[in-house]
């Protein structure tokens, strides 16, 4: 007679039929994107640019994905730290292009997920302690206007992650609105800079929040965290250590659950590396939106920044 089956044995069966179904689709997206992305590449007006910035930008994502699913298969049984870093800057060119094309935003919905897929892009490079590229993200997407400052709030926790690193990095952003649900987000916003009991308390409250938020059985618990990298890696949380000045993660914070993963970790990253497909999308992007060659000018200035270091 079979066992009873548990509670947790149904989670862990949700979690394994969310990730699998994301490989899947995963798979497929890889393809088109890569198609997308070749033909863009080879003849660069027969592609709408957001499209192939799109393309870019969640081939970004999923080497990102790869770099740290430790699974087996096309992974290395570790994270692979240079792939990884590899497809944040493929990210980051890739979100830098449809930054510039606002009309994409449009509908409040569709803005929310621009905004924050921008946010935790912020959050990770700041993870990666790549702070320059980080200030060029916010004064390029996120700086406030003054005459426009109020009209549109960012909320829940892209507008926590934009807000602390705007006040770290000196950059003015727009304004933070938090609902009642989002008292852990508001409170670290708060409280970041804080004495260290203050900023232990708000940092492990926002962990428990993680936790919920990661959970398998319910896809509306997955909307700050859709994507695996960001299920894997809690970038908000590595960016305060980083804006804290932590080199290494605390053992208070070692110890809980959302940072037993090995890409949970503040990792020397080095100057940041470009690849083929990276080098060769800026190049074309920047021909046809000269304003796009800024984003060439802050990955220099980070070399250069770690370089002298």
């Amino acid at each position: 007679m079979p066992g009873k089956i548990t509670t947790g044995m149904e989670a862990e069966l949700a979690r394994q039929t969310v990730l699998h179904t994301a490989q899947a689709e995963a798979a497929a997206l890889n393809t088109m994107y890569r198609e997308t992305l070749g033909t863009f590449l080879s003849t660069p007006h027969a592609v709408p640019l957001p499209r192939a910035a799109r393309a870019i930008y969640w081939l970004g994502r999923l080497r990102q994905w790869r770099a740290i699913d430790l699974n087996g298969g096309e992974t290395l049984p570790s994270t692979n730290w240079l792939s990884l870093q590899l497809g944040v800057i493929e990210g980051l060119a890739g979100i830098h292009a449809l930054a510039l094309h606002k009309e994409q935003w449009s509908g409040p919905i569709r803005r929310q997920v621009y905004e924050r897929d921008m946010a935790l892009q912020i959050a990770m490079l700041l993870a990666l302690d790549w702070r320059e590229l980080a200030a060029f993200a916010l004064e390029s997407w996120f700086e406030a206007d003054g005459e426009l400052a109020g009209t549109h709030p960012i909320s829940g926790m892209a507008g926590m992650i934009v807000n602390i690193a705007g006040e770290a990095l000196g950059v003015p952003v727009p304004p933070t609105t938090f609902q009642k649900a989002d008292a852990a987000l508001a409170q670290t916003r708060e409280r970041w800079r804080h004495d260290d009991s203050t900023f232990t308390a708000a940092v492990l409250q926002l962990a428990e929040r993680r936790v919920r938020q990661c959970r398998h059985d319910s896809v509306a618990k997955l909307y700050d965290f859709d994507h695996p990298v960001e299920q894997a890696i809690p970038v908000e949380l590595l960016m305060l250590m980083r804006l804290r000045g932590a080199k290494v993660i605390p053992p208070w914070l070692a110890s809980h659950p959302v940072m037993q993963h090995p890409a949970a970790a503040l990792v020397g990253a080095g100057a940041p590396a470009q690849s083929q497909r990276v080098t060769h999308f800026i190049e074309r992007v920047t021909r046809l939106l000269p304003q796009y060659g800024g984003l060439s000018r802050a990955l220099a200035q980070q070399v250069e920044r770690l370089e002298a270091v």
